[in-house]
């Protein structure tokens, strides 16, 4: 539809019309000098996350353990969700990752790191263009975007690259779709929805898109009728379809249950979380990678008079209904927050610092806006010492806490220096000691790295007795410390409270074994993996009951060509060894135990004679 056919609004002084005449030197020579130095301070400011890697908060989902990217399986990325998201554009992403350097979180990184500095360059041509060509109001928009180290999450998390990759379609998608009301050329309408698509399928917060679309028209100065909203009507039915999917897929895994946060709870919670991220917007500190939910039997001040705060900046934004800058900059906030505000809430954090990669641009603009009323000197000087402040105390704020997400230890660490009583961050850098204790390359130091992991899970169960992590890890850390009662009676507690979670019967499987009851072991052992097939350490702890209980040298065999499938490491190599050795195969004994031998295990002396190694 063309952008002459429709009907506008007039607009008062103090809406402040957006000029639509060219700029002088809005050439691309002229903007190049703009573009670079923001990506240079963008690229300096992020460039510690190269040298990071992985973290246990859902990178083994989405790459450590996950079998799409093998291959990759495409079956699986169009037909499954990852962590309770269908973003399959996201997971084709680091397939490609997979296939250039496997484990190793390099490429992965870089990946997110690029597409950080493009999505930056594309905030800068965004704000350029509704802003009727303001160099001054899209370079500060977009430095703040570019290094607020509220977005540091968004980008040097692995887990997050379904963050970056929508925003860099929504980015797209917008800039279209403010080209198809410059130029009413119907191409530009069709480029948004096709970004719009891309971006859907890369993670579901897209859906809010279309609102978006109404307010760039309410921006423009374009009256809300009929054939403007038959307009968005595509964008809106497959805006409906990813959300069923989503609350689908949800509703029995990331959404918060209603009895945990009870309805009445909701608008405190949704109150304390906008005004946190405007509070961290001017002031970010403290950060935090996880904010825990407060005990909704004693709501802390906090959350007390976030409510009176939400209805303060409602009184604000009417008392300003006519300036158009400061409504445009908040309902952009406001709508990009709306499927995080916990009217249905999502996860375990009552505050994400990664939902406001988005949100914040509306802000920025802004600020940006404001700072650039006027054109005298005085102005000018002010709008530059913003943009040295900013530069000065986000930038350095975001270097040093890129090294946050240098790996499990760092993380959590970080976090438990905010919140010492929360449970999951307990449970979470347990688990990184325990990991880390069960590497040989950190046998010198194992208790000590046990005892570590002991105290953190003592911690999280002495604020949350029935913690699951909290047990599962417990039982694990005495397991290994050759504590069979204590981890007996934890494996007993955690299949009690949680008869689904297959830690309990691994453990109480083992000790069964070790207590010489084999046939009680092997039942535990096959609950365990009729709840989860894909444990490789399962797999292979059946076979080692088999082989040595009850000589079925055969199904252990099998088992062990399960382990090896699931995770090929040196240990599951070496047992099938014995296993072909037994059954006759020395060819088969022979080359697993070379196997074996060049990832790093060590084989015994009589054994390497007797297979001729």
């Amino acid at each position: 539809m063309a952008n002459k056919k429709r009907a506008k609004v007039k607009t008062t002084s103090s809406s402040k019309p957006i000029a639509l005449a060219k700029a002088k030197g809005s050439d691309r020579n002229t903007l190049f000098p703009w573009l670079f130095a923001l990506v240079a301070i963008t690229a300096i400011c992020f460039f510690p996350m190269l040298n990071n890697g992985f973290t246990n908060w859902d990178d083994e989902f989405y790459v450590i353990k996950n079998e799409m990217l093998r291959g990759p399986d495409w079956q699986a990325i169009f037909s499954r969700d990852v962590v309770g998201n269908y973003h399959p554009l996201t997971i084709i992403t680091l397939a490609i990752n997979y296939s250039l350097t496997g484990l190793d979180a390099s490429s992965y990184l870089f990946f997110n790191y690029f597409l950080h500095l493009i999505n930056t360059i594309l905030v800068f041509m965004f704000i350029y263009q509704i802003s009727g060509k303001k160099v001054n109001v899209a370079f500060l928009t977009a430095l703040v975007f570019g290094i607020h180290p509220m977005h540091v999450e968004s980008v040097s998390w692995v887990s997050e690259r379904k963050d970056v990759l929508y925003t860099f379609f929504f980015l797209l998608s917008l800039i279209k779709y403010w080209q198809y009301l410059e130029a009413g050329k119907k191409i530009k309408y069709w480029t948004c929805f096709l970004f719009f698509l891309l971006s859907l399928l890369s993670k579901p917060a897209a859906i809010v898109l279309p609102l978006l679309l109404l307010l760039l028209d309410y921006w423009k100065g374009i009256s809300i009728n009929r054939k403007v909203i038959i307009e968005k009507i595509p964008f809106l039915l497959f805006s409906l379809l990813f959300a069923i999917i989503t609350l689908k897929i949800q509703s029995t895994t990331a959404v918060v249950k209603l009895d945990s946060y009870p309805f009445w709870s909701r608008p405190f919670l949704g109150c304390y979380s906008i005004m946190i991220y405007l509070l961290r917007f001017l002031i970010p500190y403290p950060l935090s990678a996880f904010h825990p939910f407060p005990k909704t039997e004693h709501l802390e001040w906090p959350y007390l008079v976030a409510p009176v705060f939400f209805v303060g900046l409602l009184i604000f934004l009417w008392y300003k209904r006519y300036n158009r800058v400061i409504i445009f900059g908040f309902l952009f906030f406001i709508i990009n927050l709306l499927l995080v505000a916990h009217i249905v809430s999502i996860g375990s954090s009552v505050v994400s610092e990664r939902y406001t990669y988005v949100p914040y641009i509306g802000i920025a603009f802004m600020l940006s806006m404001w700072l650039n009323r006027s054109k005298s000197a005085s102005s000018r000087q002010i709008y530059w010492a913003t943009v040295s402040l900013i530069t000065v105390v986000f930038g350095y704020i975001t270097f040093l806490r890129t090294e946050v997400w240098k790996d499990s230890g760092a993380l959590w660490t970080n976090v438990i220096n905010r919140f010492p009583d929360a449970p999951i961050p307990r449970t979470n850098r347990a688990n990184y000691n325990i990991t880390l204790a069960n590497d040989p390359a950190h046998s010198n130091n194992a208790k000590a790295l046990y005892q570590q992991a002991l105290d953190d899970c003592n911690m999280a169960l002495l604020n949350k007795p029935d913690d699951e992590e909290g047990l599962a890890n417990r039982q694990n850390i005495y397991l290994n410390l050759l504590n069979d009662s204590l981890a007996f009676a934890d494996a007993e507690k955690l299949i009690k409270l949680y008869p689904k979670n297959k830690a309990g019967y691994y453990t109480r499987g083992v000790v069964y074994n070790r207590a010489n009851q084999p046939d009680k072991a092997l039942a535990d052992l096959n609950k365990c993996l009729s709840l989860d097939a894909t444990i490789d350490w399962g797999f292979s702890y059946r076979a080692f009951i088999l082989f040595n209980s009850f000589k079925k040298y055969t199904e252990a065999l099998s088992d062990y060509n399960k382990a090896i499938e699931l995770n090929p490491q040196a240990n599951h190599y070496l047992n099938r060894s014995y296993c072909y050795y037994y059954l006759g195969d020395k060819i088969n004994a022979k080359r697993d135990a070379q196997t074996a031998v060049a990832m790093g295990a060590t084989l015994p002396d009589e054994y390497r004679k007797v297979i001729g190694l």
